[in-house]
C-alpha cells in the first residue's frame, strides 16, 4: 500500500495494523537492536506473526529484502504474508530526493492532526515527538532488552489508557522486537485501534542520531520538514539539549558513532 493510503486511513478513522518484521526478527540472538536472544522472545514472535496473518483484518507486514528471511517467515504461516514496503514509516535517501518525502510527510501530518488519542510506546529520547505529532500519551521503555524483563508492566501501562473494545486510539511503537509481540496481543482487545509500528523512523529528527546509517545528516532532514512546515516553533528549544549527546552515544551502536 502507498503512503497516500495510510494517510487516508488516519484521516477517515480506518483501523489498519502495520508492523515489520526484517533481520532482528528473523536472527533473533545478536541483532542490531542490541536485545539478547530469548526462547521466549523467539517463540513469542513466531505465535504474534501467525496471528496478525490469520486474524488481523486490515494489516500490512514491512517486506524485508532477502529472500531467504522472506522464505522463513512464509514457512511459519499459515497464509501468504500481505507485504507492504520496509520503509514506509522511515525515511530512506530517496525520500529526500524530489522532495518525495512529503508523501510520507502526510502520514504523520494526519498523525499529528487526527483528534484521537495518541499513545507512544518508545525510549525517553523521542520525547520530542510530543510536540512533532502531538503525542498525548507516552509509554517509555528502555533502550533494549525490556521485554523478557518488562512485558507485562508495559503492556498493563498501555491499557490503562485504553477505553474498552471499542477504543481507536492510534498506537505508535518504537521499542525493537518486542513491539510485534505487543500490537499482536493488543489487537485481541483493541480491533479497532491503528497500530503503527514506527521503528526508528523519528530518531533522526527526534535525537539528531542517525542510529540506521542512512546515507544523509540531520540537517538535511531537518530542512525537509522544515521545507514542508513541519518543525514546531519550539523544536530548537535549548531545553532538548539534553538529548542528543546520550542519544549518540546509546542509539544506533551498531553503525559508526561518527555517522
Amino acid at each position: 500500500m502507498s503512503s497516500e493510503y495510510f494517510a487516508n486511513c488516519i484521516k477517515n478513522n480506518i483501523p489498519f495494523l502495520y508492523c515489520k518484521f526484517g533481520d532482528g526478527e528473523y536472527l533473533c540472538m545478536s541483532n542490531c537492536d542490541n536485545d539478547n536472544y530469548t526462547e521466549n522472545l523467539s517463540l513469542s514472535l513466531c505465535r504474534s506473526l501467525n496471528y496478525i496473518v490469520n486474524n488481523v483484518k486490515n494489516y500490512y507486514i514491512g517486506e524485508w529484502y532477502q529472500e531467504n528471511v522472506k522464505k522463513f517467515f512464509l514457512s511459519i504461516t499459515e497464509k501468504t504474508i500481505n507485504y507492504n514496503s520496509y520503509h514506509s514509516f522511515l525515511f530512506d535517501e530517496s525520500d529526500l530526493k524530489n522532495n518525495v518525502i512529503k508523501h510520507k510527510l502526510n502520514i504523520l501530518k494526519e498523525i499529528k492532526n487526527s483528534k484521537r488519542k495518541k499513545i507512544y510506546v518508545c525510549n525517553n529520547l523521542l520525547i520530542k515527538s510530543k510536540i512533532l505529532l502531538n503525542i498525548d500519551n507516552f509509554v517509555f521503555v528502555s533502550l533494549n532488552n525490556w521485554f523478557d524483563r518488562d512485558y507485562d508492566i508495559i503492556m498493563g501501562q498501555i491499557k490503562t489508557l485504553l477505553n474498552g473494545k471499542d477504543d481507536d486510539s492510534i498506537i505508535m511503537t518504537s521499542c525493537g522486537m518486542g513491539t510485534k509481540v505487543l500490537l499482536a496481543e493488543l489487537y485481541k482487545e483493541y480491533p479497532n485501534c491503528t497500530y503503527i509500528d514506527i521503528g526508528s523512523g523519528l530518531d533522526i529528527i527526534c535525537t539528531k542520531r542517525n542510529s540506521r546509517g542512512w546515507g544523509y545528516k540531520y540537517e538535511e532532514l531537518y530542512n525537509k520538514f522544515l521545507e514542508n512546515d513541519f518543525i514546531p516553533d519550539n523544536w530548537n528549544d535549548p531545553k532538548y539539549d539534553y538529548i542528543y549527546p546520550i542519544a549518540h552515544n546509546k542509539l544506533g551502536i551498531h553503525v559508526s558513532k561518527d555517522i
